[in-house]
């Protein structure tokens, strides 16, 4: 894969010229969305954004994990404080997804894909102090709704002592159409 990226690289080099834009984003917006590959090449065009428009944050399910929504000081608040008080972001927007891949981890399978990769799930769970295997999966940032998550992350960036009263939204995007619902939208 890192052949194929870098000869892409050289290719787009040869036909683009990249127009320069700063680094504070130019609508004062900084977007929480997932990591899902699904949204890569959607994601912007399904919401109107272009290069330099915003700054853009990715996390496995657009989430904060549960053990770390308690003092909410995780990376994720210590880059949109980044944001914040460097670039002048002044609205926050999380974007989580539907079918998301944390909605569905199987513990089961969690444990022998870590096991195959050489990592042992149950010693990992004993030195981090996760309890169980549900801690486990807790750490991961498993969750069960997807407008419910995004509500819950809305709250702890809102409630976050780090980061000040700014406007933070919460909406959902369709993985298939790419349609928009906010998140205390029931589906």
């Amino acid at each position: 894969m890192i052949n194929e990226i870098l000869n892409n690289n050289k290719q787009f080099l040869q036909q683009t010229n990249v127009p320069q834009v700063g680094h504070a984003p130019c609508k004062r917006t900084a977007i929480v969305t997932c990591m899902d590959c699904r949204l890569v090449g959607m994601f912007e065009s399904a919401l109107g954004l272009e290069r330099g428009d915003v700054l853009e944050l990715r996390t496995a399910g657009a989430t904060i994990s549960q053990p770390d929504r308690v003092n909410a000081n995780n990376d994720l608040i210590r880059s949109l404080a980044g944001g914040i008080y460097l670039l002048g972001v002044r609205e926050i927007i999380v974007v989580g997804h539907t079918e998301c891949g944390l909605t569905k981890i199987n513990p089961t399978a969690l444990s022998a894909s870590m096991q195959a990769m050489g990592v042992d799930p149950k010693t990992l769970i004993e030195q981090e102090h996760l309890g169980n295997m549900d801690g486990l999966v807790n750490w991961m940032g498993a969750f069960q709704d997807v407008h419910i998550n995004v509500q819950q992350v809305v709250d702890v960036i809102k409630k976050s002592p780090f980061l000040p009263d700014i406007p933070v939204h919460g909406l959902v995007i369709d993985i298939n159409t790419g349609e928009l619902t906010t998140a205390d939208t029931i589906q």
